[in-house]
């Protein structure tokens, strides 16, 4: 990105704190002054040292009364008023510099916390499709270290109007004091920035290079962190330490090389700073010596003058090399703000007021974005209003994705999906959303209290209310001996809850959002017996009166269900009741049987084996 887009899109981020912006540069300006104040000081305070006049030399009708003030004290106490003015100036000068560090800092973590805001906005924005092409750790690169080293951008550019503000006002009195000395101090410090232009073009590039790395630093431990259960189980641990060194090393290379460039930039200012300096000294000699009897008085002060604005020259080139460092990390996030600009689902205009008769699929067809064939072909169905409607099918035909194009996370390609008539697109997200309920078998818990997870859809719920959820659920007594209760924080996906209490608090989650339709995602197939039979009644009780869509792993659980739907290979191939579907002994009766036949065996008694 150019410098100008780079600003353009800061100032998102700046104006909602322009006001601490604009304080700051005002605390800059004023700092700029008190530096030149403190500095002319040093004229008279030699002066007065050195027994000398007022010099001649010295013109200036601003500096006149600054340079002459002591002289309406008596002689001996003029050097204590050049000194008490002079502590003064630096104590309120020293004040002002803190106060104007402050505000920008402020600024720097206003500004970089919207940047993340806005980072975790589009995450939340974004459909679920966009998450089955990117990797998490990514995602989180952008939100945490990137951003947190983006953030710094912010700070960088008022402080190098703020170095830069200090520069010109010191420059304004160095020509006050001499015109030629300055031009030659300026021809001189120009050389400083020849050779940095190399260091900063290189700097750029070695950033860009660190955000990347960064970023495939984080996919990696997020992938050995999530996976970490196959990671063990098959001892690859080595394996992925090898991965993650390798990766480290990439980072580290890509790191040193940009700090190289950066580091290099202090020396090259100082070192050329410190020649000029010498060289001015040197000039400035002769050159006071030929005009005016005022020699060391002037000469310090110009000396001293141009000592102070040299480390400010050192570090604004410094400011410019972190600029450039940051600049990558910053094109970065930015390029994931842009390039998901547009990739979420449109919002519908009309608000959802309920189900009242059916939701109907007509001729949906739905694929993936990486792939070639549908994963829904053609589907037509009907969902009645009150009545439990189950999905079956084997793995692969389509099952949780017609629940999801039910949630509106996609939108098919072909076909429409209709509320009452009316087309679920039309409608607003959030307010369709809102009457949806769904219990997976993979259910996610949040590393939050008991009670906070069964009213996350409904925060402002009633401790009555939570209660009544978790009796509904079978879940009441289990949480009860649990050490805290309802206050028990239940471990990252609720990982000190077993899976039957899980799936309990999923379901007085969803008893307690009381939706219009309840989504139950094979909520049983990962338990045991015990638990399946508890969170089957807990189930059955949720959904008396309730329109239920079931997709169910044993079929033996969806036998009361009004309507059975067999999917396979992404088509609708029947639908009717469990006993219908039996009679037609066509897919779902091979299913059936199939199921049947694996569980007797699984009942056979184990044969012994006789002992040699």
């Amino acid at each position: 990105m150019k410098e100008k887009s780079i600003l353009i899109s800061l100032s998102q981020f700046v104006k909602p704190h322009k006001h601490l912006a604009i304080a700051s540069l005002i605390l800059a300006a004023t700092l700029s002054v008190l530096e030149v104040l403190s500095t002319a000081l040093i004229l008279p305070l030699t002066q007065a040292l050195s027994g000398e006049q007022e010099p001649n030399s010295i013109q200036s009708s601003f500096l006149k009364p600054l340079l002459t003030f002591h002289t309406y004290f008596p002689p001996k106490w003029q050097l204590l008023a050049i000194i008490l003015a002079l502590l003064c100036l630096t104590i309120i000068k020293n004040l002002v510099a803190y106060l104007s560090s402050i505000s920008i800092y402020d600024f720097m973590l206003r500004s970089g916390t919207l940047l993340r805001r806005k980072c975790v906005e589009r995450i939340l924005e974004l459909e679920v499709v966009f998450y089955t092409r990117k990797n998490l750790g990514e995602l989180l690169s952008h939100i945490n270290e990137q951003a947190q080293r983006s953030e710094l951008l912010f700070s960088l550019y008022l402080e190098v109007i703020r170095n830069l503000l200090i520069i010109g006002f010191l420059l304004c009195f160095l020509i006050t004091l001499s015109p030629v000395l300055t031009i030659i101090a300026l021809v001189s410090l120009s050389i400083v920035f020849l050779p940095l232009r190399a260091l900063n073009r290189n700097l750029q590039v070695y950033s860009r290079k660190a955000a990347v790395t960064i970023e495939a630093f984080s996919t990696l431990v997020t992938e050995i962190i999530t996976g970490i259960r196959v990671v063990k189980s098959f001892h690859a641990e080595a394996r992925e330490l090898k991965r993650a060194e390798e990766s480290l090393q990439n980072r580290y290379n890509a790191d040193l090389k940009g700090y190289k460039y950066y580091s290099a930039s202090a020396p090259v200012t100082e070192t050329v700073g410190i020649s000029v300096l010498l060289v001015i000294i040197l000039i400035g000699a002769n050159f006071f010596l030929t005009s005016t009897n005022s020699t060391l008085p002037i000469l310090l002060t110009f000396t001293v003058t141009l000592m102070r604005i040299l480390p400010k020259v050192t570090i604004l080139n410094s400011f410019r090399s972190q600029i450039y460092l940051f600049r990558g990390y910053y094109e970065e996030v930015q390029g994931f703000l842009h390039n998901t600009d547009n990739l979420k689902l449109p919002d519908g205009q009309k608000s959802y007021s309920g189900l009242n008769s059916e939701l109907i699929f007509k001729n949906v067809t739905f694929t993936f974005p990486n792939n070639t064939a549908p994963t829904l072909h053609n589907i037509s169905l009907e969902i009645i209003k009150g009545k439990t409607t189950a999905i079956v099918g084997s793995s692969g035909s389509g099952k949780s994705t017609l629940v999801d194009l039910i949630m509106r996370f996609y939108d098919p390609e072909q076909g429409s999906i209709c509320v009452d008539g009316i087309d679920i697109r039309y409608l607003q997200i959030g307010s369709f959303r809102s009457a949806i309920a769904m219990v997976s078998q993979d259910t996610f818990l949040f590393d939050v209290s008991v009670r906070e997870n069964i009213r996350y859809g409904r925060p402002n719920a009633t401790e009555a209310e939570v209660i009544t959820a978790a009796k509904q659920a079978y879940a009441f007594d289990f949480i009860q001996d649990l050490p805290q209760g309802l206050d028990t924080i239940v471990g990252s996906r609720g990982a000190r809850l077993s899976g039957g209490q899980r799936q309990r608090i999923a379901i007085a989650r969803a008893i307690l959002c009381n939706p219009d339709i309840l989504i139950l995602d094979e909520a049983t197939s990962a338990l045991d017996s015990n638990s399946e039979r508890i969170v089957q009644q807990a189930i059955e009780a949720v959904s008396k009166d309730r329109t239920v869509i079931v997709i169910a792993h044993r079929l033996s659980t969806i036998e009361k269900a009004d309507k059975i739907i067999v999917l396979q290979d992404g088509c609708l191939l029947e639908q009717g009741t469990h006993q219908e579907l039996l009679e037609s002994r066509r897919v779902y009766y091979s299913l059936y049987q199939s199921q049947k036949l694996s569980t007797s065996a699984m009942d056979l008694p184990t044969p012994l084996t006789r002992e040699a």
